[in-house]
Parts: structure tokens; sequence; C-alpha cells
């Protein structure tokens, strides 16, 4: 799977994350990571060091299985956007299963220009040939940005997650 698409005179080329691409694809989630850490949120809500390396490595294992994708948005050889998706299976629904996001990220000082949707339309692509009806994700709310692009992205609030510190 490749695909390039045309973005204001640079070509944003859609390619699956290799072992070649794990250190620029770890700094990237951690640049998610630590945006999400300097939220106040609950107070306790910190993501651990190290994640985005174990995070990353666990899905450059999972790649060459038909369960996940793992893809990049790349401009020549610098990667903008991530998006990591996993197919959950749900035999007790009627769905049977969906595809999961668990992270979708673009690049400090590349947000807003375009390099997610495409990354987003290959989810949905890689759905419908997976025969998969719903994509999901979970987007923290506090992440406005998140939430907004999401909305303007065609999903709608689903599910409640709660939270209460003990």
């Amino acid at each position: 799977m490749k695909s390039l698409i045309l973005m204001s005179q640079k070509v944003l080329e859609i390619r699956p994350i290799l072992p070649q691409n794990r250190e620029e694809t770890i700094e990237l989630v951690n640049q998610f990571f630590r945006m999400l850490n300097k939220m106040p949120l609950d107070g306790i809500f910190k993501i651990r060091p190290r994640a985005a390396a174990k995070m990353v490595d666990v899905y450059l294992k999972l790649r060459g299985t038909d369960k996940v994708l793992f893809i990049g948005g790349f401009l020549e050889e610098e990667l903008v956007s991530l998006l990591i998706a996993r197919i959950e299976e749900k035999p007790y629904l009627n769905e049977e299963k969906n595809l999961f996001i668990d992270l979708a990220i673009t690049k400090q000082g590349k947000r807003k220009s375009g390099f997610m949707k495409p990354l987003v339309d290959e989810a949905f692509r890689f759905a419908k040939e997976n025969a998969i009806l719903a994509i999901e994700l979970r987007a923290i709310s506090e992440n406005e940005g998140a939430v907004e692009f999401w909305k303007k992205m065609g999903f709608d609030p689903f599910y409640i997650r709660f939270r209460k510190l003990v």
C-alpha cells in the first residue's frame, strides 16, 4: 500500500511504517505523549517514560499481521503524520469487529495542514476492505483540537468513558 496526495505543491506519500522508520516514529509519538502529559487532566494521568518506544515496537511486530494498520504520511522522507489502528474482535455484537484507532498524530508545526485526513481516508479504505462496519477511537476531552477534528471527519461521540480518582 502506497499512495500519493498532492498538497499545495507538496506530495504527501502514505506508506506503511517500517523498522527503518522506528526512531522518527517514536519521536512523533513522544511529541504527542508530552503534549498529553502537559494537560492538567485529573492530576494522576501521565504517560510513562519509554511508552512511545514500547508502543511503536509492539506495532512494528504486529505490522505483518492483517490485524493492524500502521501508516505514516511522509513529505519526501519526513514523517509528518501517523495513524495506528487495530482490528478489535467483537463476537458479542452484530458488527463482530471494528477498527480502533489507537493514535493519530500530526507533527508539531505541521498541524492543521491536512496531513491527517488522507491517513483517516486510508483507515476507511482498510476497514471496507476488511468488511469492518465501524471505526472507533478515544480522544481526551481536554484535547479540543482532536475532538474538533474527529467531529469534522464525521465521527460522533458514542461512548462516554468516566473516570474518578480513588
